[in-house]
């Protein structure tokens, strides 16, 4: 399929207009100007619509449905994460978000933790063709401590039996010490993850505090080796700027939220490639700059007034920043278009360039999804993960919140999931079968 004059944006910049790119046999085979191309090639005249890599949403938990304080505002009497409804439930509903977030433009997502092994068997799904999905990298649960914020239920309610001292509940694998954390580690690693989630510090819809530490240095240092020696990455809900210090000495690759950075959590996260998904939806909806009138705004109006001022600097640094946050939380449930919104935010709040945060979402997210120079770009041997939306979403990025009305086509592994422009292959809808052959899930 040749799609020809197109607007391209290709992962890196705007390109401009007059742009033809083909693609055969679930790749992109050559990027050119319109004219330099046979005649006999099956066409799409895009007619200047923008051409651009599909997205990442870098943060992602699918089973999230509606998650907030009515559940869990009980605190230690509270309901545990991943618990609120029946494991077939989530992951039915698991499933509805992948196909919502196709039909948003979102061709890749990176677990930021899920419950009962559901990232790992979702993928699996998707790759049997029982259902249509995203790209998956998967997460493994929060691998946490006892008596930490996610152990929510009194303990003569809660204690079940252990598997090599680890206690498994719904969204939570709680252990204690390194031996323990390096078995949860493991295990969670032989269920399917790829990447390994961790909580040590609170803040970022958990109780504030700049003593608490979910995990001790020696537990997030087993954590973290035992990721590594598994070829396996971890990344970290942390807030406060001294934990986040202590992650970077571990040599945690994903710093998740990151409310109060500092310049020196800058440097450190540029020398050392890790990555940043700051996931400012959730605190806008939840400060009093959102107006949600939360308990923890104070806590949300502090990290948001500190992102004012570090996050343009970390972008300008050179740190490696992705989309994506707690989408089926409470105000942000999984919706066409919602996981959009939050790059609105950073380009009118936080006045990051448009082609900046178009960037961390196509090219970076490849790079935290594992598929660095092979996806999130538009070039020759790339996949063939591409959208098509009418306008431009460099000049404004609130068409991309806007699928029903601007997103053409939806193209994932050479094949069409969404075409309102005709011609090419029958389209796949994502509410429909998928023969495992048609997707590569990489």
């Amino acid at each position: 399929m040749l799609f020809t004059n197109a607007n391209l944006f290709d992962g890196h910049a705007p390109r401009g207009g007059g742009m033809a790119v083909l693609c055969e046999d679930g790749r992109i085979k050559a990027v050119d100007r319109e004219g330099q191309f046979p005649a006999d090639h099956e066409r799409i005249d895009l007619g200047g619509r923008t051409l651009m890599p599909g997205m990442t949403v870098g943060h992602w938990h699918g089973e999230f449905v509606s998650i907030g304080p009515p559940t869990f505002a009980e605190g230690r009497g509270g309901v545990y994460l991943g618990t609120e409804l029946p494991p077939a439930l989530l992951a039915i509903a698991g499933a509805n978000a992948l196909r919502i977030a196709l039909n948003s433009g979102v061709t890749r997502i990176v677990g930021g933790s899920c419950s009962n092994d559901m990232d790992a068997q979702l993928k699996m799904a998707v790759e049997k063709g029982l259902i249509v999905g995203p790209h998956i990298t998967a997460s493994s649960r929060h691998v946490v401590a006892t008596a930490d914020h996610e152990d929510r239920g009194m303990w003569w309610r809660s204690e079940t039996p252990e598997h090599h001292d680890v206690r498994r509940i719904g969204h939570n694998v709680f252990a204690d010490g390194p031996d323990a954390f390096t078995r949860a580690v493991r295990q969670e690693i032989w269920r399917g993850a790829e990447i390994i989630k961790l909580v040590p510090s609170g803040g970022h819809g958990y109780g504030w505090s700049d003593r608490y530490r979910g995990l001790n240095r020696a537990e997030l240092a087993a954590a973290v080796a035992a990721a590594h020696e598994r070829d396996a990455r971890v990344r970290a809900h942390t807030s406060t700027r001294d934990v986040i210090l202590e992650c970077l000495d571990a040599g945690v690759d994903i710093i998740d939220h990151g409310d109060y950075i500092d310049d020196l959590c800058i440097e450190r996260m540029v020398k050392q490639g890790t990555f940043f998904c700051p996931s400012l939806f959730f605190t806008k909806l939840v400060s009093h700059d959102g107006g949600a009138g939360h308990d923890d705004a104070d806590q949300h109006d502090r990290a948001w007034s500190n992102m004012k001022t570090m996050l343009k600097r970390a972008n300008e640094a050179g740190v490696v920043m992705v989309p994506g946050d707690d989408y089926g939380a409470m105000g942000m449930e999984h919706a066409e278009g919602i996981y959009a919104r939050e790059l609105a935010i950073y380009v009118y709040d936080y006045g990051i360039p448009a082609a900046d945060v178009l960037r961390w979402a196509t090219l970076n997210g490849a790079k935290l999804g594992g598929r660095e120079g092979s996806s999130g770009v538009i070039a020759p041997g790339a996949d063939a993960d591409l959208i098509v939306v009418d306008g431009d979403p460099v000049a404004n990025i609130d068409i991309l919140s806007q699928p029903d009305q601007y997103l053409d086509v939806v193209m994932l592994g050479g094949r069409f999931i969404k075409n309102r422009l005709g011609g090419g292959d029958p389209v796949v809808p994502a509410n429909g079968p998928l023969h495992a052959e048609m997707v590569r899930n990489g």
